[in-house]
């Protein structure tokens, strides 16, 4: 994007983990060519604060710094290279402060601490009576289990422009997961009404949760900068950057103690979950609760006990990422299921399929599922795929080859925690020739939303796909939609355009019954025709609008959708966590060079529940996104830092699977249809990657004959675990 006038920004951010700022000189900056200004915290119009959830984050750091990138101000000029270099000459001294970059470390300090505590957030899950439970079991299995950070890696880094308009208002275009989450920061950084800012996202190279909350803090600086110069001002990121200064995937240290019977049966469970936030909160109430809600699968177990906390550290922020805390947690659970079965000399399938949730059953939380459970159809149908009973592994010589399987829960849309946030609009536009507009809140990404919309808005009328243009997302169209996470595009969309099309249709019906000279109740609506039941006689649907039309009726209408209320206890962590939920299972088929420690993923097998297939192509594609993405958390992506200092901050280090490595994956849908979903429908973006990480892992653990409690699974892990055998 180019604009006149335009400018560009380069941040100045702390070299140091933690500190206190002791200055800020920015005049030498003042002697590069077309330098335009510095501003910091005491730029700021309106609140210098960017936190998402938890109001722990300044835009613009303005008295300590917690960690290596930490933002303190933004050097605007008229060329990029200007700003970089400009940027390169502010000097900033800061008074070092002792640093924690581990959970153990965070937990151990004394202080200074980086904010009130180290603690971020807690949240918990009591359900029975735990002693009883372990009492009732004839084993008892205990592990401590841990991942790694995950970089998002999108197509393109992070980027804004901030616009000045006329009449103090403000435009931001942008790569933007969550236009509400930016107009906000940027309304409130500027001291602004929300109507005097519009957001319009660009088209998106994947987010995968790296651009939820994040681009808030880049639109707000960069409107800060525009505030002051009344030009146009564009913040763009380069690769290294965007890894150093922004979020990732928390890490997690799981602590597990599982209770069961000889026959497999779980009785008893307590789980104490322990994540890295990084610097800030950003998303980690939100990760910290689900992990807490999901860390026991989709299984009955009567007797529970969760303690899920995360804590500071001086890293860069860990905030959402595609599942939010669920890959972890199934790593957790599906390790702790084979570990069980292995215990008791069982089939690791024999034992999930006796205790896998059915429809009457409660989750770990007490909520009673009723209807939609499809988790033991995608347990038989994955691991019949896989031919489970028939796979004969090879354990001796130098490769070795072992079976993985892991089943999943997902809870779709915000859940408890977010429930205020969790509505969704679109807005169906009529035209007199019959060709329809629809707008909607949130944000296609690259996962195919335009498409679903296309063919939701669709159905709902009764009309063509053809007929349907799906108009980019800009903030003035639609009323905030929440953010575009946590699998809600499909259903929120799909509920609200079926909110709008229901406003439409009876005067449509009515413009039907006129032509046709009937009742209203009479006609249908379908393949792009109006019929009326009694004769058989039609019209084509842009008679109708022609008619509405010149009839002065109604042709535009705002749908609107929030998920239905849910009883939930945030103190006991009971009652009703999410609203409904998806479910998975995956096997993974893998080779181990016990040579070189290296993993090959041979194939995967992926069987999910996703209530009923509106795009199964689209489907198949998330998918196959999925496991990939899952595949390079569990073997490859391994991101090293040092002083909080980001090693592996481009491709070369920062280890991507490859198309080389992506194995066949077959893709099975089970369709166990929702009631709450719009034509039966649940998410799939989050569950196609929950099950990957755990799958791989057992298949190694059963190759190798001994278990796997870390990812990612580097050649290193894997050598250590044979060498301790």
């Amino acid at each position: 994007l180019t604009l006149p006038q335009l400018t560009w920004a380069y941040p100045v951010y702390s070299r140091v983990p933690f500190g206190r700022i002791r200055s800020i000189d920015w005049t030498p900056a003042r002697s590069v060519a077309g330098f335009l200004g510095f501003f910091g915290a005491g730029q700021v119009p309106g609140t210098n604060q960017v936190g998402v959830i938890v109001p722990d984050q300044p835009l613009f750091a303005a008295d300590t710094v917690r960690y290596v990138g930490d933002t303190i101000g933004l050097v605007v000029a008229e060329t990029e290279a200007a700003a970089r270099e400009a940027a390169g000459r502010v000097q900033v001294t800061i008074d070092p402060l002792p640093p924690v970059f581990t959970i153990e470390e965070a937990k151990a300090s004394t202080g200074p601490f980086l904010h009130e505590t180290n603690q971020a957030c807690r949240h918990r899950v009591v359900k029975g009576d735990l002693a009883a439970g372990f009492a009732a079991a004839d084993v008892i299995v205990e592990a401590t289990l841990t991942t790694g950070w995950q970089e998002h890696f999108y197509l393109e880094p992070q980027g804004c422009i901030a616009i000045p308009r006329e009449q103090g208002r403000f435009q931001i275009r942008g790569s933007i997961q969550c236009p509400y989450y930016v107009q906000k920061a940027v309304a409130v950084a500027l001291g602004l009404a929300y109507s005097q800012v519009w957001v319009e996202p660009t088209p998106l190279g994947g987010a995968f949760g790296g651009k939820e909350d994040v681009p808030s803090e880049l639109c707000a600086r960069a409107a800060v900068a525009a505030y002051h110069l009344r030009r146009p001002v564009r913040l763009q990121y380069d690769r290294e950057l965007d890894i150093q200064l922004t979020s990732k995937r928390h890490p997690f240290r799981m602590q597990y103690k599982i209770g069961a019977r000889h026959d497999g049966t779980l009785t008893a469970a307590e789980v104490v979950l322990e994540e890295n936030a990084g610097a800030y909160a950003t998303l980690s109430s939100v990760v910290s609760y689900r992990a807490s809600i999901q860390c026991l699968g989709p299984y009955r177990i009567p007797h529970v006990h969760v303690d899920s906390i995360a804590y500071y550290t001086n890293t860069p922020p860990t905030g959402a990422f595609r599942g939010f805390g669920s890959p972890q947690a199934a790593f957790g659970h599906e390790r702790m299921l084979d570990l069980v079965a292995r215990r008791l000399q069982l089939d690791p399938v024999d034992v999930r399929r006796k205790n896998l949730l059915q429809p009457g059953d409660q989750t770990s939380t007490g909520q009673r599922l009723e209807t939609s459970v499809g988790a033991a159809d995608t347990l038989d149908l994955a691991t019949r795929a896989a031919g489970w009973t028939h796979f004969t592994p090879v354990s001796s010589g130098r490769y070795r080859t072992g079976l993985g399987v892991s089943t999943i829960h997902y809870g779709n849309c915000l859940g408890a925690a977010g429930w205020a946030l969790d509505g969704a609009g679109a807005k169906i536009a009529l035209s007199r020739d019959g060709s329809v507009a629809v707008a909607y809140g949130l944000v296609d990404m690259g996962q195919g939303a335009i498409t679903v919309v296309q063919q939701m808005t669709a159905e709902a009328l009764g009309v063509r796909p053809e007929r349907v243009t799906v108009l980019p997302t800009d903030s003035r169209q639609v009323p905030d939609s929440g953010p575009s996470v946590a699998s809600r595009n499909v259903v929120m969309t799909g509920q609200a355009i079926r909110n709008a099309a229901e406003q439409l249709l009876p005067s449509l019906k009515r413009a039907a019954a006129r032509l046709l000279d009937t009742d209203p109740d009479a006609v249908t609506l379908a393949d792009d025709e109006a019929r009326d039941t009694r004769s058989g006689q039609t019209v084509p649907f842009e008679a109708l609008t022609e008619q509405v039309y010149l009839s002065n009726g109604r042709l535009e209408s705002l749908g609107w959708w929030h998920v239905p209320p849910l009883r939930f206890d945030p103190d006991t962590g009971l009652g009703e966590a999410y609203f409904m939920y998806s479910f998975a299972t995956h096997v993974a088929h893998v080779t181990v060079d016990t040579l070189t420690g290296k993993v090959k993923v041979e194939r995967v097998w992926a069987a999910h529940d996703v209530g009923r297939a509106i795009h199964p192509a689209g489907i198949e594609g998330q998918v196959e996104g999925g496991v990939v993405q899952g595949l390079g958390w569990a073997l490859t992506e391994r991101l090293v830092q040092r002083d909080g200092t980001i090693l592996t901050a481009n491709a070369s280090t920062y280890l991507l699977p490859t198309a080389a490595d992506s194995p066949p994956i077959s893709t099975y849908l089970v369709e166990a249809e929702a009631p709450d979903g719009p034509w039966g429908a649940k998410g799939i973006g989050e569950p196609a990657i929950i099950p990957t990480a755990a799958a791989i892992a057992n298949a190694v653990s059963a190759a190798i004959g001994r278990p796997i409690h870390t990812v990612p699974i580097t050649p290193e892990v894997v050598l250590r675990a044979l060498e301790e055998a």
